[in-house]
């Protein structure tokens, strides 16, 4: 294996999308997988439950999982409210993983971090399912591309190539100085128990939390404070929570509640903190 090439496929697709379980979508893009790989390809679902037509919230899953899996695997991720449109199709080889789905965003912010190698628009119509759904590229076009990457098919069979710096651009984290009384943030996920990831960079927790708690403003509306601890269950049942989650991202958590019923939040709010006197101390 040439140093920085990714391995080729090792029959492992890992598969994201906002389809949810209600419908057939999910299982009809894993039959498409199945057709093609023969009993050869393994599909985990990373989830399907991504907040529908949030590509933000997507790319923080993305982000935050692929790395917990072995070299060559492909990710299929579909979160895609421009199917149809022009967005183009895109498939991603980076150091150690290959990214199949849109170009809006979602693929980048993991793609980025493990180092992309090459790029290609999906757009060899030899790998496509056909008759091509305008509404459903998720089975015509991402899955039959993840699959013949996972059958260890080069990224290149796949279409034309194209320039790493065209590809849409996201970012998930904002910096913070080491000085600032106020901080702007975007909520990039909240999770099933209202738990609600920040986009902001490790250090403005200590930026932020430097007195021991943090005043919290929700989409200019609600106030709030919350105390700054390792972690919510060190607070009592109720208290607001402001600290680093398993993930890497500063959050808002409720102990035993909910932190985006209690300050009406949602993927996209925004949230300004400022540092703020821990209650007691002089």
């Amino acid at each position: 294996m040439l140093w920085g090439v990714a391995p080729p496929g090792r029959g492992l697709v890992v598969y994201m999308s906002d389809f949810g379980w209600r419908d057939p979508y999910v299982g009809i893009v894993k039959g498409v997988i199945e057709s093609l790989g023969a009993g050869r390809i393994r599909v985990v679902d990373l989830t399907h439950d991504i907040a529908a037509f949030s590509v933000v919230a997507g790319a923080y899953v993305l982000y935050t999982s692929y790395r917990y899996y072995p070299p060559g695997t492909v990710f299929l991720a579909v979160v895609d409210p421009g199917v149809g449109t022009e967005r183009k199709p895109v498939a991603i080889e980076t150091r150690r993983y290959y990214f199949v789905g849109p170009d809006n965003g979602l693929l980048y912010p993991a793609a980025a971090e493990d180092g992309i190698i090459r790029v290609h628009v999906i757009d060899n119509e030899a790998v496509y399912m056909k008759p091509v759904s305008l509404s459903f590229h998720g089975r015509d076009i991402f899955s039959p591309a993840a699959a013949l990457l996972a059958l260890g098919v080069g990224v290149e069979a796949l279409g034309s190539p194209m320039k790493p710096e065209e590809l849409v651009k996201l970012s998930l984290r904002k910096p913070c100085s080491g000085t600032e009384e106020e901080v702007e943030a975007t909520v990039v996920y909240i999770d099933r128990f209202g738990n609600a990831a920040l986009g902001l960079e490790r250090g403005c927790l200590n930026t932020l939390c430097r007195w021991g708690e943090v005043e919290v403003v929700a989409d200019r509306r609600k106030k709030a404070r919350a105390r700054c601890l390792p972690v919510f269950s060190h607070a009592e049942p109720g208290e607001l929570v402001f600290y680093m989650n398993s993930l890497g991202f500063p959050e808002l958590a409720v102990n035993l509640g909910s932190a985006a019923e209690e300050l009406g939040l949602q993927v996209g709010s925004q949230v300004v903190l400022r540092p703020a006197q821990a209650k007691g101390k002089p």
